[in-house]
């Protein structure tokens, strides 16, 4: 798919349920590689693999259009796109809905993430700055992550409405919906990382992804609750020390 099958992408989002997401369709769609299935000139299926060097491919936004359900579609074009990727590992975050058919794709399931949203009451740290070096923020997120991410990064610094470094990391916040998603964060610690997120999130709506427990915890007391949890799933080897990562750029990327 491309920038022009757009359109089509986001009124499958909104057929089934999902906000529409323009921006970050688009993103998705400059940094990774779509797949469409078609009924005639109809958009009915998609996926979205984005890869990472040789290494890693982050899988995103399978859809199937009601109409078309029941057919084993959506494991059609899993395949295809983890096939035309190559990578020995793979990632996606999977609903309850989805997870059956992850496993028999052979995924397992490594984590439990919760997505917190709302107005963060803790006003900014001050301990963050703009980023200078980009490169030694993209090598930091290449070892963290485990896959060289820099071509996602490229993007990414453009796309971003803000991206700052502190003594302990470095955290991201980009528009959706007209909410700031906070993310990615990497952090030496979670209070690093507490003083981050309140940098960025800087008192609007906001949504951050985690699954540190205290951290949870901490936006949870302070206006953000979980909203809702999904897994997230691995095939192959898992690389990188993800310790470090206490939220994703998104979970369209793993």
């Amino acid at each position: 798919m491309t920038r022009s099958d757009l359109p089509a992408c986001t009124a499958l989002a909104v057929g089934r349920g999902w906000p529409p997401e323009e921006a970050k369709w688009a993103f998705l769609l400059r940094v990774g590689r779509g797949f469409g299935l078609f009924d005639g000139d109809r958009l009915v299926g998609t996926t979205i693999a984005t890869r990472f060097g040789d290494s890693h491919t982050a899988v995103s936004m399978v859809l199937v259009a009601e109409s078309h359900g029941g057919r084993g579609l959506g494991r059609r074009v899993v395949e295809h796109a983890l096939a035309d990727a190559g990578t020995p590992e793979a990632s996606l975050y999977a609903t309850s809905f989805g997870k059956p058919l992850y496993e028999k794709l052979g995924f397992r399931s490594v984590e439990r993430v919760a997505g917190h949203f709302g107005v963060l009451d803790v006003p900014p740290s001050g301990v963050s700055r703009p980023v200078v070096d980009r490169a030694g923020l993209v090598a930091r997120d290449a070892a963290v992550f485990g896959a060289d991410r820099s071509a996602m990064w490229a993007e990414l610094f453009g796309f971003a409405e803000r991206v700052v470094v502190s003594e302990g990391g470095f955290a991201a916040g980009w528009r959706n919906d007209g909410r700031l998603v906070v993310g990615p964060v990497v952090a030496d610690s979670v209070e690093a990382a507490k003083a981050l997120v309140a940098d960025v999130a800087d008192g609007g709506p906001a949504r951050v992804d985690v699954t540190d427990p205290e951290l949870a915890a901490w936006l949870s007391a302070h206006g953000m609750p979980a909203r809702f949890e999904v897994d997230r799933m691995v095939r192959g080897p898992q690389g990188g020390d993800r310790r470090q990562l206490f939220a994703p750029v998104m979970q369209a990327l793993g």
